[in-house]
């Protein structure tokens, strides 16, 4: 019996802190300073997953994240430019920060943006099958990584998929119900609005909700968002919490 136990301990220490991270960013002209930040800043975050634990080993075993981009699925194909940019996941932390380098912020202008399309395109990009090698284009298998989307936007987001997307016509509710069948943490860094807190309600999701003091000031959301990534102290803090959570997420997940 103590055998069994212990084999059973050593698989669950084994596959302990497993880990695939996205980062869907807003990728319109307003937010160029704060993919700025990321880019400074993502090493903190690597560097924390690292970082030993309370018993001496990584806080995950193994990670690997990608920076996905998106802008408005609705007009930006019209205007000649990609409503969504999909990059491979990688365990090289220079070339997520290529990844970041490589977003360049530009159209948006008019709320709100197509965040709901860019999850459901990110969430299918396809997964491997259990016991099956990682691919850098598809996800894990669930029961053996943990799935994290981490989202920073400036903007509001339609309600309602685009007629010309991968799911037209599909609503809040079918991605929340997407996100949940798919056992996706989801992680919301956006000025305080209200579509935000009603994605904010799907399990296991997290939203870090930026205060607007001056809501009916010009570019208000945008200038909220900017002075909390530029806060190098407190953007820092903000990382290395984000990468705990997603660690502590990963080994709930994985032992389920």
């Amino acid at each position: 019996m103590d055998t069994q136990n212990n084999t059973v301990t050593a698989a669950r220490t084994k596959v302990k802190g497993v880990a695939d991270i996205c980062f869907l960013i807003d990728a319109t002209g307003s937010m160029q300073p704060c993919i700025e930040d990321i880019k400074n800043n993502i090493q903190t975050f690597i560097d924390t997953l690292a970082k030993p634990d309370a018993n001496g080993g990584v806080m995950l075993d193994d990670w690997r994240a990608c920076v996905c981009g998106f802008r408005d699925f609705f007009y930006e194909p019209e205007r000649g430019r990609e409503a969504m940019i999909m990059n491979p996941f990688t365990r090289d932390s220079e070339v997520l920060r290529a990844q970041l380098g490589s977003l360049k912020a530009e159209g948006g202008g008019d709320e709100p943006e197509s965040l709901l399309d860019a999850l459901y395109a990110v969430v299918n990009r396809g997964k491997t099958g259990r016991g099956e090698a990682a691919q850098d284009d598809k996800w894990r298998y669930a029961s053996e990584a943990a799935r994290c989307i981490i989202v920073v936007t400036d903007a509001s987001f339609h309600m309602n998929m685009a007629a010309n997307g991968a799911a037209p016509g599909a609503s809040l509710d079918d991605i929340v119900q997407l996100l949940q069948q798919e056992r996706i943490r989801l992680s919301i860094f956006a000025p305080e609005m209200e579509c935000h807190y009603q994605l904010s309600a799907t399990d296991k999701c997290t939203y870090e909700a930026i205060e607007i003091p001056d809501p009916d000031a010009k570019d208000a959301a945008v200038q909220a968002l900017r002075s909390f990534t530029s806060d190098q102290a407190n953007f820092t803090k903000t990382l290395e919490m984000l990468a705990k959570s997603v660690s502590q997420s990963a080994a709930a997940d994985i032992e389920l």
